[in-house]
């Protein structure tokens, strides 16, 4: 038996409100890998950037724009959603993508550091921000790579 297409639509579901009716998207996502927590920020920040524009990341690319960001948050999961939605404004602000970024301190609960981006044209994914449940980070004090997250982006 073979696989039927019913629609090519997007499909519609309903919400607790019955009245309202909300199309519902694909998910955009990543998955990063790390054994510190500052390899975790930075890996999150360089997969977001090539998503945005595939093949943006280039470590010899000078670099056309410098922004410093302090956000502070309860935990390290709530920092790095935190530090990730608030690089994405900046994004879409000043036209730049943040592929690196110089971390001058860094806590469970609080990230100050440098970023540097290059301007762009057109998106190949307009990533919006992440929702509320859209990080899952697992810490794992005893494996190699203990720093593993999966995130979603709105878009």
């Amino acid at each position: 038996m073979e696989p039927q297409v019913v629609s090519k639509t997007p499909r519609r579901h309903f919400r607790k409100n019955m009245s309202s009716l909300e199309l519902v998207k694909p998910k955009i996502g990543i998955t990063v890998e790390a054994s510190s927590l500052q390899e975790l920020f930075k890996k999150s920040l360089k997969n977001m950037a090539n998503t945005l524009k595939s093949k943006i990341y280039d470590p010899t690319r000078h670099t056309d724009c410098i922004m410093k960001i302090e956000v502070e948050a309860l935990n390290s999961k709530n920092l790095l959603k935190k530090f990730l939605n608030q690089v994405l404004e900046l994004t879409h602000e000043h036209h730049t993508i943040f592929c690196t970024m110089y971390i001058e301190e860094l806590t469970e609960n609080k990230i100050n550091a440098q970023l540097f981006g290059n301007w762009f044209d057109v998106f190949d994914n307009k990533l919006k921000s992440i929702p509320e449940n859209g990080i899952i980070l697992i810490i794992d004090k005893e494996s190699l790579r203990p720093f593993n997250s999966s995130i979603i982006f709105n878009y």
